[in-house]
This record gives structure tokens, C-alpha cells and sequence, in this order.
């Protein structure tokens, strides 16, 4: 009776050895397969890419103000009225619509306050922008130049995103802005080209 129960035995552990030799993953936990989708926790959405240029915006006949940048083919220029819609101490200059979208805007607010930080404009605009919820900051590149960029969520629950950045007499935040999340992961690659591009042209 012993000499079966250790035959027994034997093989119970000859079979263990052969599953973990076999580096075999019980079926019940099998590995999810890779996915394409970003993370739920990318609120920066770091695959996007900026759109290519169709073009510009910024000079005297389209959004006169003292930066200029690209567009892309898709967006167009929304008449805006000198100096309305202050935000913040920024007065909107331009605005253009992603034209296939419901509604998604990529706006560029100017304000005159000398020594004016990236960040500290950014606060000043989110504050005039109502409920909002999740800010998040950080340091980026604006066209050749440096500035911040902030993502944050609107009252109304869609993701909302800008950057700024200054010269010694100006302050400068640009923001894309939609009514959900469809559409403002059509118009971020618009908003992406925007930051790439923009070049101070106020001498």
C-alpha cells in the first residue's frame, strides 16, 4: 500500500514539473491581448499628431494678433469682434472651426500684462472658464519656444486643453475646446498643429 501511495506521488509531481517546464498560463488567466486603444489614464492623449498645414492664420487680412499659426484644410476662420469675449484679462483674436465636427474650436486669446508668466496666464484663463475639474500642467514646446500646457475638464464633463506662452509685452493662450469627446479627438491633431506652428510675429 506505501509503495502506491509514493507512486502516486511521483507522479503528481512529475506532472507540476511538466506544466511549469511547459511555461503554460492556466486558462482561467490568460493575458489579455495588447491593445491599440490609449490608456484610460492619457489624458494627454500622447498618440495624436499634429495635422498637416493648409494655412495660416495670424496675419493682417485673417485673425490680425501677434502670433500666427497653421491650420489644417478641414478648419476655418470664425469671424470674432475686436476685443470680445475677455477671458482672464485675454481678449479672444481668433477662432477657427473644425468644420466636419459639431463643435470644435481652436481659439487664441491675447492679453497686454508685461511680465506675464505661461502659467500664469493659463490660471488666469481657467479661472474665467467656470466649473472646472482635473487641471493638469506641464512644460511644452511652442513652435521654437517654450511655454505650458494644461489639460482639464469642462462642467459639462468634455476634456478641454491649451497652452500658452509669452513675450515681453504679450501673453498668448491658445485652446481647443468641444462638445464631447468625438470631436475633440477630431480637433486635438488641429490644435497640435497650432502649437507646433505658432511664431511671434510682433516685433
Amino acid at each position: 500500500m506505501r509503495r502506491i501511495q509514493v507512486a502516486a506521488a511521483i507522479v503528481s509531481v512529475a506532472i507540476a514539473v511538466t506544466g511549469c517546464a511547459g511555461g503554460g498560463t492556466p486558462p482561467g488567466n490568460a493575458a489579455p491581448p495588447p491593445s491599440s486603444a490609449p490608456p484610460a489614464s492619457d489624458v494627454w492623449h500622447t498618440r495624436a499628431t499634429p495635422a498637416a498645414s493648409a494655412k495660416q492664420v495670424g496675419m493682417p487680412d485673417t485673425c490680425p494678433m501677434p502670433v500666427a499659426f497653421d491650420i489644417a484644410q478641414e478648419w476655418e476662420v470664425v469671424p470674432t469682434a475686436p476685443g470680445g469675449s475677455p477671458r482672464g484679462g485675454l481678449s479672444l483674436a481668433c477662432q477657427v472651426k473644425e468644420s466636419s465636427g459639431k463643435a470644435a474650436f481652436v481659439r487664441a486669446w491675447v492679453g497686454t500684462e508685461a511680465g506675464a508668466t505661461p502659467r500664469g496666464a493659463l490660471e488666469k484663463f481657467l479661472g474665467a472658464e467656470g466649473a472646472i475639474s482635473d487641471p493638469q500642467y506641464r512644460d511644452t514646446d511652442v513652435g521654437m519656444g517654450e511655454g505650458v500646457e494644461v489639460t482639464y475638464v469642462k462642467e459639462q464633463g468634455a476634456r478641454a486643453r491649451a497652452f500658452a506662452m509669452v513675450t515681453p509685452l504679450r501673453s498668448v493662450v491658445v485652446a481647443v475646446t468641444a462638445d464631447d469627446a468625438t470631436d475633440y479627438d477630431k480637433a486635438l491633431p488641429g490644435y497640435l498643429l497650432a502649437k507646433d506652428s505658432l511664431t511671434p510675429t510682433e516685433r
